[in-house]
């Protein structure tokens, strides 16, 4: 097997991949939330979750849709609505917390990198139109009847510096700005971040009616 994309096919793909990770969107309101409360490695693993979900969509549109997408069709619903739930859920726990008199560590007891991952990739995956729009996208840049494995790892090696470093720089800069008033207003942080997470909550709900 060989490599049949050519750096300037690369580095198109990492460029274009870059700036639409950049474009402020659900994924990015995530993990901007995620970290100012939690700190910067809870925004990288939503982050990571988002790249993965994103890598499971990839494979969908370079090798067709025929078969991972009837295991997933009947699910869809349920996959949304879940992901929803579980958004709404921490809102409520957000809300709800009242201000603390403990140190600030202590926060992070009630959720752990596996939870930020699943947040990150139940969300994203909840996003069924990323499918299509892969699916447009990359033929533009590949001639998808001649790739190789080769080819997809390197594609996927895109994606994963691509995506989850822009969004790690989100999640940087918003621990730093996060941890920077955390102590002076941490209860309204959490007020903030509970009506980030029902707004997203409240986007893929809208969603279910389109």
């Amino acid at each position: 097997m060989v490599l049949t994309i050519d750096i300037h096919t690369f580095l198109g793909l990492f460029i274009s991949l870059a700036i639409l990770a950049a474009i402020p969107s659900i994924s990015v309101l995530l993990v901007t939330s995620r970290a100012a409360v939690y700190g910067f490695s809870h925004g990288v693993a939503v982050a990571f979750g988002i790249v993965m979900a994103d890598i499971l969509f990839i494979s969908i549109a370079l090798y067709g849709m025929t078969l991972l997408l009837p295991l997933i069709g009947p699910w869809e619903l349920l996959i949304r609505v879940l992901a929803a739930a579980y958004l709404f859920w921490l809102a409520i726990l957000f809300w709800r917390q009242k201000a603390l008199n403990q140190p600030a560590l202590q926060v992070e007891q009630l959720v752990t990198l596996k939870s930020s991952f699943l947040m990150g990739f139940i969300v994203t995956l909840a996003d069924h139109k990323a499918i299509l729009f892969y699916m447009g996208f990359f033929p533009a840049w590949l001639e998808l009847s001649q790739l190789t494995i080769i080819d997809t790892a390197f594609i996927f090696l895109a994606t994963f510096i691509a995506v989850g470093g822009v969004k790690c720089i989100y999640a940087l800069l918003a621990a730093s700005a996060g941890q920077t008033y955390f102590k002076q207003g941490h209860h309204y942080l959490n007020k903030l971040a509970a009506i980030l997470l029902a707004m997203v909550g409240a986007m893929i709900v809208f969603s279910l009616w389109k």
